[in-house]
């Protein structure tokens, strides 16, 4: 299904919307990067399916809707781009993507609690994100025996403690009025 992705081609940005699915990381060298699984992905302006799963960078445009639940549906500008799929000395091809998402908007959200999320504006609340992640898909990680990392879980309650429970603000209304700011912006 990525042949849609390439036949659009990277010379222009394109409208997409899909559903959010869940969040996650990649490791870039040293670092942990996040990032977020949207499904049924969709030009928003046709309706037409363009794949049926696509991992994206955790941008500040996402992030600025607060927590995302899973069911929720996102819309985002973004270009079409090849990379390499696979690892070095393995079996490798060409594969699509939609890279530098921007204008991203909540167009439906599922009913529930949202937490506030912490900032990547610094190193700590990159890592806190990281650890918020780590303990979000903790189940998803041991199944797979992928890594949890204690540091990083240790950031993200270090940074509940000093942002959230400090403050005793609840989650839910903190987070719909973060919701309602970043739905202003757009």
């Amino acid at each position: 299904m990525r042949k849609k992705l390439q036949q659009l081609g990277p010379q222009m940005r394109h409208v997409f919307i899909g559903r959010f699915e869940r969040v996650g990381y990649k490791k870039s060298y040293r670092y942990c990067r996040p990032t977020l699984l949207l499904t049924h992905v969709a030009l928003a302006e046709t309706g037409e399916l363009i794949t049926d799963h696509l991992w994206l960078n955790y941008t500040k445009g996402f992030l600025a809707l607060g927590e995302l639940l899973t069911g929720d549906l996102l819309q985002f500008d973004g270009r079409v781009a090849s990379y390499v799929k696979g690892y070095f000395g393995a079996q490798q091809k060409i594969d699509y993507k939609v890279e530098r998402p921007s204008r991203v908007v909540l167009q439906a959200k599922i009913e529930g609690p949202r937490r506030l999320l912490p900032d990547t504006a610094t190193k700590f609340g990159r890592q806190a994100l990281i650890g918020y992640i780590m303990e979000r898909e903790r189940a998803f990680y041991e199944a797979s025996c992928r890594p949890i990392d204690p540091y990083y879980i240790e950031q993200y309650r270090a940074w509940l403690t000093d942002h959230v429970m400090k403050n005793a603000q609840n989650y839910d209304i903190v987070s719909q009025k973060q919701l309602t700011v970043a739905s202003k912006k757009h």
